[in-house]
């Protein structure tokens, strides 16, 4: 099993924290994000982990051992583009993770765990988290509509109907081989035709949630791992102020520190 962390986003909501460096080395508590992702694969026994840059790429250090890869275009284009910048990657049994959350080890076990071709983890206790990000939590929230097997039928759909908001995506995934195989003949399609995946964007600017969505379209099986939170995105300022109070308050943040 190896890691792909998705790191080349410019993150200018996060900006003046991200004037010099992406999101994933902004740092809490004297550690990067990327530090915290890398060390949490490590204790999982996770040691290939790739990263895939993009904006200020001169700035994503790290002390442990990483394979680097570059997205130039991560100017003009989006998180489904830059994952395919390390294609030689995609074999056998990948995690990919945005690089700009971080998660509890119970979460990164679980989804190890699953036995699916492809699988996403999905927090169902998502609103105090994102009443404390938002005000509102339906401000943000995306569509997540579950079957009664836990497969996601629906995913990263804005401002949907209020019923279709069962859990909320946290930008975690594994694919198996055979689910390696469906989303590289989804994106080598559309960049042939143009055609758009998902929620109707072309595979250069679509989001990873257009290519999980446009897998459903076209009958493939998406396993959901659901989690109690255990998570935080850092997306925004306010974002990092509320990621600093729950590590400073919850003992699991503290021993992650």
């Amino acid at each position: 099993m190896k890691a792909i962390i998705l790191a080349a986003g410019q993150g200018t909501r996060l900006r003046p924290l991200t004037d010099k460096c992406p999101k994933a080395m902004v740092k809490l508590h004297n550690k990067s994000l990327l530090d915290y992702q890398i060390e949490q694969f490590h204790r999982a026994g996770i040691q290939d982990i790739a990263v895939i840059t993009g904006y200020k790429r001169e700035a994503v250090t790290t002390e442990h051992a990483i394979k680097l890869y570059t997205n130039e275009r991560f100017a003009e284009t989006n998180m489904v583009y830059t994952l395919f910048c390390a294609q030689d990657e995609l074999q056998e049994d990948v995690i990919v993770s945005y690089g700009d959350i971080f998660y509890s080890e119970p979460a990164l076990q679980k989804l190890m765990s699953s036995e699916s071709d492809i699988s996403v983890v999905v927090d169902t206790q998502w609103k105090s988290y994102y009443a404390e990000r938002f005000g509102n939590p339906y401000d943000d929230a995306e569509s997540l509509v579950l079957n009664e097997a836990g497969q996601i039928r629906s995913i990263g759909q804005s401002q949907p109907l209020l019923e279709n908001i069962q859990a909320q995506y946290i930008g975690l995934m594994r694919f198996k081989q055979r689910g390696l195989e469906q989303i590289k003949g989804i994106f080598h399609e559309s960049m042939q035709s143009d055609a758009p995946i998902g929620w109707g964007r072309a595979a250069e600017k679509a989001y990873m949630t257009d290519l999980l969505q446009e897998a459903i379209h076209r009958g493939f099986d998406i396993q959901a791992v659901p989690i109690d939170g255990g998570w935080f995105e850092i997306d925004s300022l306010h974002d990092y102020e509320v990621a600093l109070k729950c590590m400073d308050k919850s003992e699991l943040w503290k021993k992650a520190k």
